[in-house]
């Protein structure tokens, strides 16, 4: 579906004068050539406080809540990709969604080459940069009519915004394809600097994926103990009420793991060993 790109009439300065400017990113992200892509809307929440970036989903279950004023719906991110950060910032606070919530402090300072090749987009003059970040070579397409630093995930640094990102094997790829400016700065305290009211743990990227691997190996352990307290657990609207039921669930449940995200950060992925 073609989508139409509408952007404010930004000029040199003006972004931090105002209050949230969100931007809105097509993704379009897939294991390698071999699988489809996976699509995602992604919100870039600029506001002279903070940048965020993570899953539009985020903001469409909490317009929900705020009608409703009580939280009864939840989202988990299906990206991996929460990100906050301090305005012309490298360093990161990486939110991670994975039963319990947890944040890994990340500096991810990232070199550019600026290129002369240009081309045309929805009406402005894009021009080309490069750079390699965490096991990936990555093209991005900027322009410098709007004087704003800032990009996807933890892409920035470059002379203007970011409008298109990919990696060089299309595995990952941004497109702009929306701006609104909000009316007040956008609370996002129930998604993003905590999980519906859990707040973030600090950890490593190494324990975290330390977590995830032993989750991995005996992924049927936490449901168990419940199982056993006359608990019961449900899978994909299956029932299980025995701990014999729930060890038949074990490679179904390491399938759910090892798929779960398609990890952005190629060199900090965790290994699943059979």
């Amino acid at each position: 579906m073609k989508k139409t790109l509408i952007l404010l009439a930004l000029y040199a300065g003006s972004l931090y004068q105002s209050q949230t400017n969100r931007f809105t990113y097509e993704l379009q992200y897939r294991k390698d050539s071999s699988k489809e892509y996976r699509t995602d809307l992604m919100n870039l929440d600029i506001s002279p406080k903070s940048v965020k970036f993570y899953d539009r989903k985020f903001a469409d279950f909490d317009i929900k809540n705020k009608e409703a004023n009580q939280s009864i719906s939840h989202y988990s991110t299906k990206t991996d990709q929460v990100i906050e950060r301090k305005p012309d910032s490298f360093k990161n606070n990486w939110y991670r969604d994975f039963f319990d919530y947890f944040v890994v402090k990340t500096n991810d300072e990232m070199s550019w080459k600026v290129l002369q090749e240009t081309k045309e987009y929805n009406g402005y003059k894009l021009q080309k940069a490069t750079t390699d970040f965490a096991g990936r070579s990555w093209n991005a397409w900027f322009s410098n009519e709007i004087n704003i630093k800032e990009g996807p995930y933890k892409f920035r640094g470059l002379p203007g915004l970011i409008f298109i990102l990919e990696d060089k094997d299309q595995n990952f790829v941004y497109k702009l394809v929306n701006n609104e400016k909000l009316s007040a700065d956008y609370d996002t305290k129930d998604f993003v600097e905590t999980h519906y009211g859990k707040s973030a743990i600090p950890i490593s990227n190494e324990k975290f994926n330390t977590y995830i691997e032993e989750i991995y190996q005996n992924p049927t352990r936490m449901f168990a103990e419940g199982i056993k307290n006359g608990n019961k657990a449900t899978f994909k609207n299956e029932t299980v009420e025995s701990v014999e039921e729930l060890n038949k669930k074990k490679e179904m449940l390491q399938n759910g793991i090892k798929g779960r995200f398609i990890y952005i950060e190629k060199d900090k992925e965790p290994v699943f060993k059979n």
